[in-house]
């Protein structure tokens, strides 16, 4: 009798598990979804003489369903950034806009963004992201085009990425993921010609919906970002922490799979 008593407590403890593991339905979006977050994080280059610079970002996501056509919604976003360090600012605004179908098995949708900023220029990409439901993981990719100008950055290339969230619970998922870009440029140079400029991006990120009642989460992140180009290599860490909100009650893979994209999926990312 204590045996059987063991076995049915085990059992029960890993029905426990699975249950809390397993992920919530998902859908086309019925009603606006909204959330927002801020964010400090700060960019360390190994470049020689090259001090941290420190960030402070606030953005805002929108999404909603288009009613005349099932499963398609659209979402629009922009943050402002403002970088530092000692005898320099700057100051970034970012736009983006998506149009996306919805389903119980995953996601998938055409992604547009827009960034400028003070004292380099500004980067337009254009492309289509999706994700893949498999239990609690949510496998994701995106790809497109990206350009830049105003500076003697300025160039046109593409870019890909990859990533998968594991949610060991309903509020806390864990994300791993790479994303890679090439931008053809001349760096203003009238006799070298024009050339590739490679940058990877290796990224861990971990988000807890500190409450469900009211929305608010607390997420972590790290990034190696590795630059390339004819020989002329730098790698950077890149660390982060935030505050997110959601509106409307949830987990946090309800808000994920139900509510606004995912944060890893719009735009194209080189740091964070």
């Amino acid at each position: 009798m204590l045996k059987l008593t063991k076995v049915l407590g085990t059992a029960s403890a890993l029905a426990t598990v699975a249950l809390l593991a397993s992920p919530a339905a998902a859908g086309s979006l019925t009603d606006v979804a909204i959330s927002a977050n801020t964010e400090y994080n700060a960019f360390d280059s190994d470049v020689s003489g090259t001090d941290t610079i420190n960030n402070w970002l606030v953005g805002l996501t929108v999404a909603m369903p288009l009613s005349d056509i099932p499963n398609l919604n659209f979402q629009v976003a922009a943050s402002y950034n403002h970088s530092w360090l000692s005898g320099f600012s700057q100051e970034t605004w970012n736009f983006g806009g998506d149009a996306f179908w919805a389903g119980m098995d995953g996601r998938f949708g055409v992604d547009f963004n827009y960034l400028t900023a003070t004292h380099f220029g500004h980067i337009t990409n254009g492309g289509v992201l999706g994700e893949w439901y498999a239990g609690p993981v949510t496998v994701m990719a995106k790809g497109g085009w990206v350009s830049s100008g105003g500076s003697g950055f300025g160039g046109h290339g593409n870019y890909l990425g990859g990533a998968a969230e594991f949610y060991i619970m309903p509020d806390l998922g864990i994300t791993g993921g790479v994303e890679w870009s090439q931008v053809i440029t001349g760096f203003g140079c009238q006799t070298c010609g024009r050339t590739g400029v490679n940058n990877t991006v290796w990224q861990i990120n971990g988000e807890w919906l500190v409450s469900e009642d009211f929305g608010a989460s607390v997420y972590l992140g790290y990034a190696h970002n590795q630059v390339s180009s004819s020989g002329n290599d730098s790698d950077a860490n890149i660390f982060r922490v935030g505050l997110r909100w959601y509106m409307g009650a949830g987990s946090l893979v309800d808000h994920h799979r139900n509510g606004t994209l995912n944060p890893w999926l719009p735009s194209v990312n080189t740091g964070f």
